[in-house]
């Protein structure tokens, strides 16, 4: 697959996930045993904190408290793609599960939410989606070797002191060499 199509695959994606959602972007999913809400911010920017919340009720409105929730983002590195587990929550005495998230990257994120149901063979999944903005790079690095204790000027100065070593054997090898070479000419055989 070339990068337009690609391209065109996630953002068809993510343009029917997003029409599936409620224009706040809670849902609610509704199985024969639970009724699920999940609340998250329409946007947010990189670096604040998201809260990703999910509310979990029988169908009768009582609440499901200790239902363990993980939260899963489709991520990217180094040619490597898939989904990463961002964190898990525990549901409350009101059934409120809340992670609160650092997104690092802009651009829609997809959170799947996973969570296993009282009664429940299979874990059930609902999807909140929500948009970051800004590029700026959370983390940077500064330039140049970075070895605790040891300044820049300290380092140029021991490796300068170093090449000034290897040139001056250098120069001794050369000045040793060439004193070799007079000595075994023959007597009035002078260096030419």
């Amino acid at each position: 697959m070339n990068a337009t199509f690609r391209q065109a695959a996630r953002t068809a994606l993510v343009l029917v996930s997003v029409a599936a959602m409620t224009a706040a972007l809670a849902a609610t999913a509704l199985a024969s045993h639970v009724v699920v809400r999940t609340s998250v911010p329409s946007t947010g920017v990189v670096g604040d904190i998201v809260p990703l919340a999910i509310d979990i009720h029988t169908p009768d409105g009582a609440a499901l408290s200790g239902t363990t929730v993980v939260y899963y983002l489709h991520m990217a590195f180094a040619g490597v793609e898939g989904e990463a587990e961002i964190g898990r929550a525990v549901t409350d005495d009101a059934g409120i599960a809340t992670l609160l998230y650092e997104p690092r990257s802009a651009g829609v994120h997809d959170v799947r939410i996973e969570y296993l149901a009282p009664g429940a063979e299979k874990a059930e999944e609902v999807v909140a989606t929500f948009e970051v903005a800004g590029g700026a790079q959370l983390y940077q690095s500064a330039g140049g070797p970075d070895i605790p204790g040891i300044n820049p000027g300290l380092l140029m100065a021991v490796l300068g002191g170093v090449w000034l070593i290897l040139l001056s054997v250098s120069f001794r090898l050369v000045s040793i060499a060439r004193a070799g070479d007079a000595a075994l000419l023959p007597e009035g055989d002078g260096p030419r």
